[in-house]
């Protein structure tokens, strides 16, 4: 019985290997074609095709952000790993040709990966890789014609990013940048769709606020790849479709004209000097040009600037070291948007709003205005400790900037405060309400991307304490050391005493802070914008906007996708007989006399009434910050809002006040300048702009 099972055992094992070996036969031997078939399967892959992004035009149809064609060399990796070597005596050809080491053409086209180093490919694999952009006609003419010398390598016109004037109104504008991948991660968690690895999106600015509007739909062409990655064919493709035009507020005219004003003075006061005999630094300046009747941005300009053309086809680290240099003063930073300095007596518009609304200063006082004044235990002084004789109204106080009669409020003001908070009260704080009311300490909410806007500082009981909390053991240890490092014995005397002090009791609110809040120095800051958007309020009847620069959304045939509207953030908690009160007082009027008019004689105020208040700005170390907020006409609806602000520049009559004046004189078309604006009126509807006409076409 045993024999039995173990002969059909046997006879089970052999046909198992006999059949085996069949199988084996026929595939190896018979059906070898089926087994190339196979190794050789095709496979599909998708190659983007991209879109013309759309175009930025100004408030008249101008472009300002273009396109443009380059002949752009390209090189496909997958067709270059077919060659014998593996394309090495491509990449060595092609880099005798174009100028460029051959060994970082193998580095531009290796795809991206945690162990291969920048530079790299972040695109798909199967993407030609550009190499070099503006190349001559010569290089596409050999390629083209030596086409068996540089298989895998395409010479063709592409489309890149164009800024036609450079560096005006950059800052607002923005630059575009390559997508990476924490991008891509986050698009695919959101359920997005539109990008890919070789996407260039928009990195700053309005370039980014807009970007899913500009960029457009990419295209997609699909080819069929063997085993080995060569492209075998093109199935089927579909067509990119351009991105939508951005219509924005910005005016080009008087953006330059901004521009030129700011640079010219600023060139003017570095040859003059100071009253020690110093000459100003002058490092920087800005200034806006708003319509407060609307909230829209009509010019912002910031010196020092910077082109975005840097930024097309890759920026070297070199240059954005430069751009983002402190010593060079980062120009790569808006001083119009994101900029923070003490506004000196331009902050009287929102302290005198507080003091009459809460009546501490009824409009029908008078009041003393001596040339100093005892503020706790510090003497303060008017401007070079000049007074003004008797009393005086506050229509007065603010045409003569009194600083003394703001002290007077201020530190009236903190001793009730103090005796509300021993009481077991909330301090008032009226100065900090009225000055959050007028869009001052929180992002004015423009339309760039946050963290390109500030907040600016007002300083209040809640901020001194948080920040005594986070800092104290800080203040402690340098009061300990003595700032050893600072050579100048004064400056380390104080910087020694001041850390003693903040980490003693560095969490109070003292007298003297409240005198400085009130007239915009100490540790008050705030941008050229958020002065924009508070004096705008002042004219417009109360109105604090959330500014905006975009105007519309328009397709490529031109038809308005959408109108962009700058929001009410608030209204001012002031009277419309204060809010009239205040105007009427800074009106450049012969019985006003008010602090700037100075820097319009020779100006046609019969024309063009001018109101304004200036602000010089004292900062420790430093020269005094020159500031000028204004509007016009002052004698009827204000049509424009114009802030300046230079750096180290002096007061503010002799340097921001003349950067005004020049914008108001290009707006208007004053003394022999041609108007920005005919009839001194900026559009009021949206242009139509095609995308052809609008991409320089």
């Amino acid at each position: 019985m045993t024999s039995i099972r173990l002969a059909v055992v046997r006879i089970l094992v052999v046909s198992m290997l006999l059949t085996l070996g069949a199988r084996l036969y026929f595939l190896q031997v018979l059906d070898q074609d089926k087994l190339v078939q196979t190794a050789n399967r095709q496979q599909t892959r998708e190659v983007v095709l991209a879109a013309p992004r759309g175009a930025v035009v100004d408030d008249r149809g101008r472009p300002l952000v273009t396109n443009r064609t380059s002949l752009v060399v390209s090189v496909n990796r997958s067709e270059l790993l077919t060659e014998p070597d593996k394309g090495a005596g491509v990449l060595q050809r092609l880099s005798k040709l174009i100028k460029v080491p051959a060994a970082e053409l193998e580095r531009r086209i290796t795809p991206c990966a945690r162990d291969v180093p920048r530079p790299c490919w972040n695109g798909s694999p199967y993407q030609p890789v550009p190499v070099v952009t503006d190349t001559t006609p010569s290089v596409v003419l050999t390629i083209a014609e030596r086409q068996e010398l540089y298989p895998g390598v395409r010479a063709e016109s592409q489309t890149l990013r164009q800024y036609p004037y450079g560096s005006l109104a950059a800052h607002s504008l923005g630059y575009t940048g390559p997508v990476n991948q924490d991008e891509l991660d986050a698009a695919e968690r959101a359920g997005g769709t539109d990008l890919h690895l070789n996407a260039q999106i928009g990195r700053s600015g309005l370039e980014k606020t807009y970007d899913a509007d500009l960029r457009g739909t990419d295209g997609v062409r699909y080819v069929t790849v063997d085993n080995r990655g060569t492209v075998l064919g093109t199935q089927r493709e579909t067509s990119p479709e351009r991105g939508n035009t951005l219509v924005t507020s910005l005016d080009r005219d008087v953006q330059k004209i901004a521009d030129k004003a700011l640079a010219t003075e600023i060139a003017k006061r570095r040859t003059q000097t100071d009253k020690e005999g110093r000459r100003y630094v002058a490092p920087s300046g800005a200034a806006v040009v708003m319509d407060p009747r609307t909230g829209r941005v009509i010019a912002l300009s910031t010196t020092p600037t910077y082109d975005p053309t840097v930024f097309v086809g890759g920026i070297s680290r070199a240059e954005l070291a430069r751009l983002t240099d402190g010593d060079a003063g980062t120009p790569l930073v808006s001083r119009a948007v994101s900029g923070q300095f003490a506004p000196g007596s331009t902050f009287k518009l929102s302290t005198t709003a507080a003091e009459v609304m809460s009546g501490r200063a009824p409009l029908n006082g008078r009041y003393a205005c001596p040339g100093t004044l005892q503020v706790g235990n510090r003497t303060k002084d008017n401007y070079e400790g000049i007074g003004i004789p008797g009393t005086i109204d506050l229509r007065i106080a603010l045409a003569k900037s009194c600083d003394t009669i703001y002290y007077a409020f201020a530190q009236t003001d903190w001793y009730s405060d103090e005796a509300r908070v021993e009481a077991g009260q909330k301090a008032a704080e009226t100065l900090q309400r009225m000055a959050r009311a007028f869009g001052f300490g929180r992002e004015p909410g423009l339309d760039v991307p946050s963290g390109e806007q500030t907040a600016g500082r007002i300083v209040d009981r809640g901020f001194k304490k948080a920040r005594w909390d986070a800092n104290k053991s800080t203040y402690c240890a340098d009061a300990r050391r003595g700032y050893p490092e600072v050579t100048d014995g004064s400056r380390r005397a104080f910087l020694t005493q001041l850390a003693a002090e903040n980490c003693s009791d560095g969490w109070r609110f003292r007298v003297g802070d409240a005198a400085d809040l009130s007239i915009g120095q100490g540790e008050t800051t705030v941008s050229p914008l958020q002065l924009a958007v508070a004096y705008s309020a002042l004219v417009n009847g109360g109105v604090v906007w959330e500014p905006r620069l975009g105007r519309a959304i328009l397709d490529p045939s031109g038809r308005v996708v959408r109108e962009i509207r700058p929001k009410v953030r608030g209204k001012v908690p002031v009277t419309a007989e204060v809010l009239n009160y205040i105007r009427a007082s800074l009106a450049f009027t012969p019985e006003n006399g008010a602090s700037g008019s100075a820097a319009f004689a020779g100006f046609p105020l019969d024309k063009v009434l001018i109101g304004g208040k200036t602000g010089t700005a004292e900062v420790f170390g430093k020269q005094d910050t020159s500031w000028f907020a204004s509007w016009a006409p002052a004698n009827g609806q204000a049509r424009y809002v114009v802030v300046a602000m230079v750096e180290q520049a002096g007061l503010g009559a002799q340097a921001a006040a003349p950067v005004t004046r020049a914008i108001y004189e290009g707006i208007f078309g004053l003394n022999g300048k041609k108007a920005a604006f005919p009839g001194g009126r900026a559009p009021t509807t949206v242009p139509k702009v095609t995308g052809d006409k609008a991409a320089g076409g």
